[in-house]
């Protein structure tokens, strides 16, 4: 498998041999077939859907509904009125937690959710059970993020209205034993709701032998256009629901004072849909159809390979059910923060995600900040593996380094060497480049870089634990991130602090500049001119470059308080 045969089918891949994307959780690639569609649909087929009667609109209103036939098929419902088109799987979360009525709980008293669920399964029933005083049950895991069945369906009984959960766990990469779950809570009585939206492009789903109320999927992630759902439901739950969006197309008949509405699923497209985005879940389907033996063997193989790798790297923590699993894996590394690794990762250009994956009760409960993720598909090579575990390695060993009695002789020198050294350069806003700033400015190689941040992240006057309070931290940064700010003789004090190195690092450097000065200053200082200045813009994501934004603006938000 070292060459793929699928990856060809991928023009983003096949035209980029230095970048690896292990990310494909977050989104998927796209295959050509589907580029194509979405490219033949604007240039010779665009035309409305269920409103005009000219010839081209027919065509692609048929076309349009033959795809709702095609995914009625692929997850096995008994009718393409069972599905209904969103923008996400979010989307068709929120579309049923707003259109259940009083009627669906009466007599009911709470919604069991398990703790792996995407903020995106949890936030909208916790809005649901404020609205009709219901509580939320929460299915519990064990120490490594695996569901306990047993205690979880113990909790499902006659006061339970709605049980939702997800098919794979987006956080760990888990299949979850759905069936036995919906078979409890139909003999209670009580609604069931999947999240598939990491499931379907990995997984068989045939939803009339699962027996769920609702199955959610996002079309992007299985390898079709961004912008596009599907939330499939039974028909009578469907019925029942009210819709919460309105306009045309979902309306039957319409006087100044009521109106009525269509049957499902339309009452719930309110609205031109996204049809190219339909036409090209066509395309992704087929394609999926077309290769999904292939598309198993090789992401088997290829998580066989990478948890193995992982497991042969010193202080490497798996999290979640390797025995169960889809091609996903989630790691922690001991001693070390997960942002900087992600940091040097994708200096090295490997594409992981990193952080609580919008499961933050669940990394709570595991007890830790979040989880490196690798996630796979079926365009990804045992060399992408290889290429990725070789450059955790390096990672590892340079922050290790970080740590070693012989940076900390560097750094003793370095600040002795403040002391004579007589620094007058100046960006083209006039600030002052000090001796952090120029040490990162003067360095060479990205290699280069990182080790002056980290060393600079040693001069950072950080805060004490006890200071590390929600009152002080900055909300917008991609790792944590604490700041206090005083004024003092008409000079601003700053300390900071973060667990993470790098980030620490870059604190130091900006703050360089900004102790100690006055409010008037500070609020003149342009961020974004400074770190181009010093070479650093091309090494930070938009998000650490968020991040550092949203601490300038809060010391910004200081300075004004003071004048």
């Amino acid at each position: 498998m070292q060459n793929n045969p699928l990856r060809a089918l991928f023009p983003q891949l096949s035209s980029s041999h230095d970048h690896v994307y292990l990310d494909s959780a977050a989104t998927s690639h796209k295959p050509s077939s589907v580029i194509e569609r979405l490219r033949t649909f604007y240039a010779t087929e665009n035309a409305n859907v269920h409103r005009s009667s000219h010839v081209q609109a027919t065509k692609t209103t048929e076309q349009f509904e033959s795809v709702r036939q095609q995914v009625q098929q692929f997850i096995g419902a008994r009718s393409p009125s069972e599905i209904v088109w969103t923008k996400g799987a979010t989307e068709s979360i929120n579309l049923v937690a707003n259109g259940l009525t009083a009627s669906h709980f009466k007599g009911k008293k709470n919604i069991v959710l398990s703790a792996l669920e995407h903020h995106a399964n949890l936030v909208p029933w916790q809005q649901l059970a404020l609205r009709y005083e219901l509580t939320l049950a929460i299915m519990p895991v064990d120490d490594n993020g695996i569901l306990l069945l047993e205690p979880s369906l113990a909790l499902i009984n006659h006061d339970t209205a709605l049980v939702a959960m997800s098919h794979v766990s987006n956080a760990l990469g888990n299949i979850n034993p759905i069936s036995p779950i919906i078979r409890k809570a139909k003999e209670v009585g009580a609604l069931t709701l999947i999240d598939g939206a990491q499931a379907v492009s990995h997984l068989r789903v045939d939803v009339q032998a699962l027996d769920c109320d609702f199955y959610v999927f996002s079309a992007h992630k299985m390898y079709g256009p961004t912008g596009l759902g599907v939330l499939f439901g039974k028909m009578p739950v469907l019925e029942s629901l009210q819709p919460y969006q309105f306009g045309g197309e979902m309306i039957q008949q319409v006087e100044y004072h009521s109106a009525t509405f269509q049957a499902p699923p339309y009452k719930f497209e309110a609205g031109t849909p996204n049809i190219a985005g339909v036409m090209g879940l066509g395309a992704a389907l087929t394609f999926i159809n077309l290769h999904r033996q292939q598309i198993h063997d090789i992401e088997n193989e290829l998580y066989l390979f990478l948890i193995n790798a992982l497991r042969q790297v010193s202080g490497v923590r798996l999290w979640g059910d390797s025995n169960r699993s889809v091609a996903v894996q989630s790691f922690t590394v001991q001693g070390l923060n997960i942002q900087d690794l992600s940091i040097l990762l994708s200096e090295q250009n490997i594409a992981i995600r990193t952080g609580h994956h919008c499961t933050m009760p669940l990394m709570k409960r595991l007890g830790i900040a979040g989880t490196l993720r690798v996630s796979m598909a079926c365009y990804n090579s045992i060399e992408d593996i290889q290429r990725f575990i070789d450059a955790l390695n390096s990672a590892i060993a340079k922050l290790s380094y970080s740590n070693s009695p012989e940076i900390d002789k560097q750094q003793s020198s370095k600040s002795e060497a403040k002391d004579v050294l007589t620094l007058n350069s100046k960006t083209a806003s006039g600030e002052n480049i000090k001796v952090l700033g120029q040490n990162v400015k003067a360095a060479r190689g990205w290699d280069g870089v990182y080790r002056q941040i980290m060393l600079a992240g040693k001069d950072l006057v950080r805060l004490p634990d006890f200071m590390k309070t929600s009152e002080h931290e900055i909300v917008g940064c991609e790792s944590q991130v604490w700041l206090r700010c005083e004024l003092h003789d008409q000079k601003v004090r700053l300390q900071g602090d973060s667990p993470s190195k790098i980030v620490r690092g870059l604190l130091a450097i900006v703050f360089e500049v900004l102790n100690e000065q006055t409010p008037e200053y500070i609020l003149s200082f342009d961020l974004s001119r400074y770190l181009h200045h010093l070479g650093l813009a091309r090494h930070l994501s938009p998000s650490r470059g968020n991040g550092l934004s949203a601490v300038v603006a809060e010391v910004k938000k200081f300075c004004r308080t003071t004048q």
